[in-house]
């Protein structure tokens, strides 16, 4: 949001430096859309004095993040010069965790990412997590040390994610609860850390360099060991009152259904997730006795998976085609309740078994017709995921670029090459993207 020198302010957080960083902000997200813009344009579509954007510029010259590139066309007087952003400038470090694996991510300032690293974790304890994301952070910055790189390090964690204190609530499918994830990071590899839910940065990574690039109301879908949905309004995350907003796994389907973990019954993931998927799909087997799916697991049906089921019915298997079609009706009640409520641009499935297959999602678009109303679905597009794997540690690397220029420019910038010990040197990349 832009603040402008002549707003009314509440005076609790109206001070000089809020406007300089919401500003700054602003200005910054400009920039970056734009790529090549002049300072009096710039001043036109923030409605900022032509003083103030420059002594703004003049900041972002200083940290490297756009540089003067040559004259621009006059409409009378002198011409403008031409300021360009450099999205290579700086990096920002982002991390997921799935399956005790830490993916960790180094883009650039689009979120592009220029290199990973993974890493196992050896156990199932938040210290154990804590030491091998530490380690995988050190092993990427030593690999792209000629990189500068921002002070601080996105989060996207398995999940009830307190976002303002750091704290994960609850995570079942890991035991953990109350722990605090933020703090435990930020002590043990000394950068500012912001922390998550991973489907929740899922669809800041889809938004920024996915498949919904553009779009200002998205909601995306991750489908997993749990069913969790991140929600972009207005361009922006929305995460609710705690934080807890897009727990789509515990929306009610099927009243009386199968228990929930939860305690409620009929909750979305028992019927949908990958462990759902794949427990429907031995239960089925052991009565058919027929099929793709029998001959390659018939004798070992603890061995079938999700992902298992999902490649026989691109296969063409009759029984893996039934379960995904079931998967998919239940699926098309959630969605078209969100498509109902929320009226989304774009509704984004993504998945680590095959959820965001074009098959899958196929029969879930055809689904939502019948339950969805036909003006606001008219309005929504249903896609798959482009990014796959790498959407959640990219929308945390996100997390961070979005504090980019505050990072760069205010009190911690000293930090970037002194304090914080997993900085890099400043970068001679080019400014093209």
């Amino acid at each position: 949001m832009l603040v402008s020198e002549e707003c009314d302010v509440n005076p609790r957080i109206g001070q000089p430096e809020l406007l300089k960083e919401i500003n700054r902000a602003r200005v910054f997200e400009i920039l970056r859309h734009a790529r090549t813009i002049s300072r009096p344009e710039l001043a036109d579509l923030t409605g900022l004095s032509r003083a103030t954007v420059s002594l703004l510029i003049d900041s972002l010259l200083q940290a490297g993040i756009v540089r003067e590139a040559g004259l621009g066309a006059s409409s009378g007087g002198r011409p403008p010069v031409v300021l360009e952003f450099c999205p290579d400038a700086v990096c920002a470090l982002g991390a997921r965790m799935r399956d005790y694996q830490w993916s960790v991510v180094l883009t650039n300032l689009d979120a592009a990412p220029l290199d990973r690293e993974q890493i196992e974790i050896p156990g199932s304890s938040a210290e154990a997590a804590t030491e091998a994301l530490a380690r995988a952070v050190e092993n990427l910055i030593q690999r792209t040390r000629t990189r500068r790189i921002l002070p601080a390090l996105g989060v996207g964690s398995p999940g009830l994610v307190d976002m303002r204190s750091g704290i994960i609530q609850s995570a079942t499918d890991v035991g953990w609860f109350g722990v605090p994830l933020k703090t435990m990071l930020e002590e043990r590899i000394g950068l500012e850390v912001y922390l998550a839910n991973r489907s929740k940065v899922g669809a800041l990574g889809e938004h920024w360099r996915g498949a919904a690039i553009g779009t200002q109301e998205l909601i995306y879908i991750a489908i997993g060991t749990g069913v969790a949905c991140g929600i972009i309004h207005r361009g922006e995350l929305y995460a609710g009152t705690n934080s807890s907003a897009g727990e789509l796994g515990h929306v009610t389907v099927v009243p009386d259904g199968p228990l929930c973990p939860c305690g409620n019954r009929g909750c979305l993931q028992q019927l949908v997730s990958d462990p759902a998927l794949a427990r429907s799909a031995r239960v089925r087997l052991r009565e058919a006795q027929h099929g793709l799916l029998f001959e390659r697991f018939g004798s070992q049906l603890e061995a079938l998976d999700a992902a298992a089921v999902f490649a026989a019915a691109e296969a063409g298997d009759e029984l893996a085609c039934e379960l995904l079609d079931e998967a998919a009706e239940h699926l098309a009640v959630a969605v078209g309740n969100l498509v109902n409520l929320f009226n989304p641009e774009m509704i984004v499935i993504g998945g680590q078994s095959g959820a965001g297959s074009e098959l899958f999602v196929e029969m879930l678009r055809r689904k939502t017709r019948r339950r969805a109303m036909t003006y606001p679905l008219s309005a929504a597009s249903i896609t798959t995921a482009k990014l796959g794997a790498d959407a959640a540690a990219v929308g945390a690397a996100v997390l961070v670029l979005q504090h980019a220029p505050d990072l760069l420019l205010g009190e911690r910038m000293n930090s970037m090459t002194a304090a914080a010990p997993f900085c890099g040197q400043q970068s001679r990349h080019s400014c093209r993207s």
